[in-house]
């Protein structure tokens, strides 16, 4: 990413995935922690006779090992929201898909002018998004420059699922 201020680089998808999860769940304290996120991972051991140290899945294991990474690098008081990746919904990511085919690399910007410029509607027209999403990608697509600034890079917050 162009922010130096973020560190969610390193972060992996999964972790990031649970972060999203603590961030979203309105019965934990917000705003959430590193220290309640690591609380959400070790919701998945089963039994409190497996040292915490040996989990018997080795994703849950990766997971805990990362989050206790960042817990030493940054502190359990850290703020979650910066370990989350950014990531578009499926159909922003169908939009900058076709920005990418249309400009190579565009920058946020780049592909709202190409939005506004008939790329949205093209989609629409073909059939590959619906009618309905127009309104919520053109605001989510601006919710991205406003928080990452138009020059971010479009292909940085794809999401293939």
């Amino acid at each position: 990413m162009t922010l130096a201020t973020d560190v969610y680089e390193n972060t992996s998808e999964a972790l990031s995935a649970v972060i999203e999860k603590v961030i979203n769940d309105e019965e934990i304290a917000q705003p959430a922690s590193l220290a309640s996120v690591r609380e959400e991972v070790l919701k998945g051991v089963k039994t409190v006779t497996i040292p915490l140290n040996r989990f018997s899945d080795d994703q849950m294991q990766e997971l805990r090992d990362e989050i206790d990474y960042l817990i030493e690098e940054y502190g359990k008081d850290a703020a979650a929201v910066r370990f989350f990746k950014p990531r578009a919904s499926q159909a922003l990511t169908q939009l900058i898909d076709a920005g990418i085919d249309k400009l190579d690399e565009p920058s946020l910007a780049q592909l709202f002018d190409e939005l506004e410029n008939g790329l949205l509607a093209n989609l629409i027209g073909k059939g590959e998004l619906d009618d309905d999403e127009a309104q919520t990608v053109t605001a989510e697509l601006q919710a991205l420059i406003n928080k990452y600034g138009p020059e971010a890079i479009a292909e940085e917050f794809v999401r293939y699922v």
